[in-house]
């Protein structure tokens, strides 16, 4: 019951969040100094017949709070709208794009996570020793280094000394996807390494120093038991937390990723939209990502009560 209530106050609350900045970012956006009729005319010849008949069809006279209350009516029917720019279904657009987006933040949070997990208790494990230094030397490193500035070291280095390597055209199939998302999503796993390695590196230190590892020492238990069923189950708990909300943040950092090797993601689209003052794609977007997360988190939060018991729910 405890359990069933805490979910119901988190939906809740996750869907009073998305109301309010949907509604915050619609007004925020029509208070602009863009011209949604100016956005969708474009190169045609513009004339008061024209503007009139685009305001009635998309009631842009209508209040912000009534345009508000349309849209989020037909998000919740599964009509996202029509792109200002080229008149395509929003949706459609969206759903093109999210196999690169989801393929990098899959990929990235899977690599980066064990990555992470192997460093961290390697380093622990031999905490005080040259690897160990080494080890959190290199952690710590990546945890400064800019994205955006080793997405174009990288991105420089791949098209000069590797051959036949591009970054630009199209996939036809699953092996294709994977190439193109590959090296993005080894620049991603880079936060993820930096970030889990030393929180991973931090609590299996100590565990192993705690004092039940101590009293499984004594009673005879296996090294290796200690280590690995004992305190690394104990140390890897708030990794999993920490993974998963880097996952839920991760879907917005893909933009960086996105623009620099040229892939067509929601990343992508998120910035040509906002460029374009294209107000139904940046809506949605925002509405997306943000829903993404708090579900992510949700999630976590949930995960984190079953693997760890004592966690009070509130």
């Amino acid at each position: 019951m405890k359990r069933f209530r805490f979910i119901i106050k988190r939906l809740l609350s996750m869907i009073v969040i998305m109301f309010l900045v949907s509604f915050l970012v619609f007004v925020v956006l029509r208070m602009s100094d863009a011209d949604p009729l100016t956005v969708m005319i474009g190169n045609n010849q513009s004339t008061p017949e024209l503007r009139q008949a685009l305001t009635e069809k998309y009631h842009l006279d209508d209040p912000v709070h009534i345009q508000y209350l349309r849209w989020i009516k037909g998000v919740l029917s599964g009509d996202f709208g029509t792109d200002y720019v080229d008149g395509q279904d929003v949706k459609g657009l969206i759903m093109s794009r999210l196999p690169i987006t989801f393929g990098l933040v899959i990929m990235s949070s899977v690599i980066g996570s064990v990555i992470a997990v192997i460093m961290g208790v390697a380093a622990a494990l031999r905490k005080g020793r040259p690897s160990d230094a080494a080890i959190s030397g290199l952690m710590l490193v990546l945890s400064g280094a800019p994205s955006f500035l080793v997405s174009i070291l990288i991105l420089i280095f791949m098209t000069k000394y590797v051959p036949g390597y591009s970054f630009i055209g199209t996939y036809t199939n699953f092996g294709e996807f994977l190439q193109r998302i590959m090296i993005p999503s080894l620049i991603m796993a880079l936060t993820f390494v930096a970030m889990l390695g030393r929180i991973t590196r931090s609590n299996m230190i100590n565990q192993l120093q705690s004092p039940y590892i101590a009293t499984a020492a004594a009673k005879g238990l296996k090294q290796s038991n200690i280590t690995y069923k004992h305190a690394f189950h104990n140390a890897v708990i708030p990794v999993i937390t920490v993974a998963g909300y880097m996952i839920a943040g991760s879907i917005g950092s893909t933009v960086i990723v996105e623009q620099v090797f040229s892939l067509p993601g929601i990343g992508g689209l998120l910035i040509s939209a906002i460029e374009e003052n294209n107000f139904p794609i940046v809506q949605i977007l925002v509405l997306f990502m943000l829903g993404a997360y708090l579900v992510m988190s949700f999630v976590i939060d949930i995960l984190y009560t079953v693997l760890d018991p004592r966690v009070d729910l509130k």
